[in-house]
Parts: structure tokens; sequence; C-alpha cells
């Protein structure tokens, strides 16, 4: 028994204690992997992600909307027929004088006048309007030369000067929908009504909805390009 313990002992006292241990140590300076930082990344590249996605829909929700505002009232087959077959003479504003009512709108007396008030206070400054120079001196010499705002005149622009004109801006068949035309072009600031008319090549009647009338052609011209940016085919009509 003694003997075995000095064994032991003895082979406890050889052993190098300063050999490397069995099982490895993990060294201090090796930095674990960051994946906190990644998994951060990771989520924001989603983030911006959704962004772009959120972002592409409501520009294209936005576009459709308007799409879909300016298509409201774009003219249908049958107006489109009415249209060419009104246009295909040689002068379309030559052609009248048109009847031209405003009655079956419903729009109060104050509006009336307050619209051939404005009419009328453009007609006077534009005649009111001074000539400059050379062409005071032309119209005070012997030989009157008509001018307007520069302008030479011949007898046939004279004669245009004086009509009064409309811009059909559609035909309609549903009233409702005539009326509210009507209404979308006032709020745009055009003198919109409509009226009843029988068509030719059927017996249910066409509701028309006109802007105007005009005295000046230059502001025609303008409410023109503005029906004409709403789709729509503005046909000119003299009604005086």
């Amino acid at each position: 028994m003694l003997l075995i313990k000095s064994l032991v002992f003895r082979a406890v006292m050889i052993h190098d204690f300063a050999t490397a241990p069995r099982t490895p140590r993990l060294n201090a300076n090796i930095v674990p992997p960051r994946e906190s930082v990644v998994q951060k990344k990771s989520g924001r590249a989603w983030l911006i992600l959704l962004l772009l996605v959120l972002s592409v829909i409501s520009l294209w929700r936005m576009v459709f909307n308007q799409s879909a505002d300016v298509q409201a009232f774009v003219p249908d087959q049958g107006a489109k027929e009415e249209y060419l077959q009104a246009a295909s003479t040689e002068e379309v504003l030559l052609e009248g004088p048109h009847t031209f009512s405003a009655d079956t709108t419903g729009r109060d007396s104050a509006d009336i006048e307050k619209r051939k008030a404005l009419e009328s206070a453009v007609s006077s400054r534009l005649d009111t309007e001074g000539e400059f120079g050379f062409y005071d001196s032309l119209q005070a010499s012997q030989w009157e030369v008509p001018v307007q705002r520069g302008i030479y005149m011949t007898a046939e622009d004279r004669k245009r000067a004086s009509y009064r004109y409309i811009l059909q801006a559609a035909s309609v068949r549903d009233p409702a929908e005539a009326a509210a035309l009507v209404a979308k072009l006032n709020r745009l600031g055009l003198a919109a009504t409509y009226s009843a008319s029988s068509s030719e090549y059927g017996s249910s009647a066409w509701y028309r909805v006109n802007v105007g009338p005009f005295n000046n052609v230059s502001v025609m011209n303008k409410a023109e390009d503005i029906l004409v940016s709403m789709h729509m085919m503005p046909l000119k009509r003299r009604i005086q």
C-alpha cells in the first residue's frame, strides 16, 4: 500500500505543468462576428424598399385619379359623329347665325348681368386703347386707314369683328351629365350653359353644352384652349 502511494506521488511530480493544456483556450483578441450590426443594416434596407414601393403606389394613384377626372367628360361616339358632320362644311363660323338659348340651365339673372358687364368692360377697354406714333398720323390724314391695335383691317375683318360667337363644348344624351359638365366648366371660370336640341338622325334629344357668348375672338380662343386641354372638341358657332 505504501508502495502504491509512492508511485502515484512520483507520477504527479514527473508531470510537466509547462506543457499546453489539452483543451485549447479561446484567444481574447478574436472579435466575435457582429451579427447585430448586420441585422440592423438588413432591417434598414427593407425599410427603404418599403418606402420606395409606397411612393410608387401613391404616385400611380395620383396620376390615375387625375386621368380619370379628365376622362370623365370625354365625348362619346355620337358626339364625335355630330362634330365631324358640323365641321365638314367649308367654314362653320360663316354658316350661322345659329339659335342660342341659355334659359334651360336655371342660372340666375345676377350671374348673367355680371357676365354681360364684364364683357362690355373688356370690349370698351379694347375700343378705347390708343394707337401710337405712325398710326396716329395715318388716322389723322385725309386717307383714313382702318386699323385695330396696329393691324390693318379689311371689310371682312370688320364684319367678323361685329359677330358674336359661342363654343359648343360637348353634346350628350343625359341632361344630368350636361348639368354636371356645366358646373365643372363654371368652376373653371367659363360661362357655360346647356340647351336641348332635336337630332336629325333620331328621335331622342341632344343636350348641347355651350360656352359663351363671346364678342372678342381672342377671349374665345383662350376658352377654346381650356376645352381642348380637357380632351374636348369645341365647335365654334356664330350666333349673330
